[in-house]
């Protein structure tokens, strides 16, 4: 795979990434303008993660007798016309309208281009070349979420979905310039895919779910739980941006880590010290300097299970890992979906101060299908 072709990929998942995330950056923002909750705007997120949750499986497999290029580009296509209504709403629906375009777009084609990456990489290397494309979504948070969130600031939240369908046009003349036009078979590897364990999936799908689950519960409402422990609105940049950083750090770390000591260690790993530091959090709000490097932490050991999860799901899918990744996306944009809507609940309800603590025993239901998890690291070899 030429690095040319890697830096599209990436760069388009960070676009997508960046739309899937950009809410909690601009949530008050956009509930000021708008005149709406903090609580309704965060559901924002659950429209987005609930739609690509049900309609990216059945996207996915209505595509996959095609080439995956055409299908690429008409799914970016899709995603401009999504962000243009997003960026001329002025009501609620509207913005749900918006949100679910974007979504259905997403959900084929996160999983094309993860398909091709996986197709293009030699297996001894494929843990790594999945975790620099996967990395689009961790630099979302370190350069798309907290730059959109000064713009939006600066200039309207409208602004940033301007700049986003100007960046997805120069996105699909590089697909146009470089994506191979072929099918699995011609990539040597048969379209169909031949599920090898069902169980090991289902429990990988688990993992994804209960860690975005737990997250969101926190990540999807930052902005009011920073400014209610005497942050102020500018600290939600400069947070979003060291926990990008994480991000990006982690999503190396455990592409690297699956390749040396497998998807099952590497996950028990880091779950437990994602964990550590969810418990950690509300006891560190009145020591700044504690908690941005908790919050760099928390970010990296969350955002290495997403490669390593995907690691692992190739090793358990003979051919194309188009479907299974798209029952994981719709794992892991369900577990968004329900993070949002805990979190709304929970601020409606409780101090959002203590949310973490929360997070901590459905990150550990994710531990637990670790567990059960039977070791196919073997197959890289």
């Amino acid at each position: 795979m030429n690095r040319k072709l890697l830096l599209t990929f990436t760069v388009g998942v960070f676009l997508l990434g960046m739309m899937e995330l950009i809410i909690s950056g601009i949530l008050e923002l956009m509930s000021s303008d708008l005149g709406i909750s903090n609580a309704l705007t965060g559901q924002l997120i659950t429209v987005y993660a609930v739609s690509f949750a049900i309609f990216g499986p059945v996207l996915v497999k209505a595509t996959e007798k095609f080439r995956p290029k055409p299908i690429i580009l008409a799914s970016l296509v899709i995603f401009i016309i999504g962000n243009l209504i997003f960026g001329l709403s002025s009501t609620f629906l509207m913005l749900a309208v918006g949100r679910v375009v974007t979504a259905l777009a997403a959900a084929v084609f996160i999983v094309k281009i993860m398909d091709m990456t996986v197709l293009l990489s030699a297996p001894a290397i494929r843990g790594r070349m999945i975790a620099l494309v996967y990395m689009g979504f961790s630099a979302a948070n370190v350069f798309g979420i907290p730059i959109g969130t000064i713009v939006g600031q600066q200039f309207g939240w409208r602004v940033i979905f301007w700049l986003v369908i100007l960046l997805a046009i120069l996105v699909g003349f590089g697909i146009i310039a470089l994506t191979p036009d072929k099918k699995g078979d011609d990539l040597g590897e048969p379209v169909a895919d031949k599920i090898l364990n069902m169980k090991n999936i289902a429990l990988y799908i688990g993992v994804t779910m209960s860690v975005l689950i737990g997250n969101y519960i926190v990540i999807g409402y930052i902005s009011p739980l920073m400014t209610s422990n005497g942050y102020t609105i500018g600290s939600v940049s400069i947070a979003l941006l060291i926990a990008g950083a994480g991000g990006m750090l982690g999503t190396i770390l455990g592409g690297n880590m699956v390749d040396r000591i497998g998807t099952k260690k590497t996950l028990s790993i880091m779950l437990s010290l994602f964990m550590v530091s969810m418990a950690l959090m509300p006891l560190l709000y009145g020591i700044p300097v504690l908690f941005y490097i908790n919050l760099f932490l928390w970010s990296l050991f969350q955002w290495s299970t997403s490669p390593t999860v995907q690691s692992g799901l190739v090793l358990n899918v003979q051919g194309s890992a188009a479907n299974v990744f798209s029952w994981n996306m719709s794992g892991l944009n369900l577990g968004i979906g329900i993070g949002a809507i805990i979190g709304g609940i929970y601020i409606n309800w409780f101090d959002i101060s203590y949310a973490p603590w929360l997070s901590v025993f459905i990150i550990a239901m994710g531990l637990l299908c670790t567990v059960f998890i039977k070791d196919a690291d073997h197959s890289y070899q």
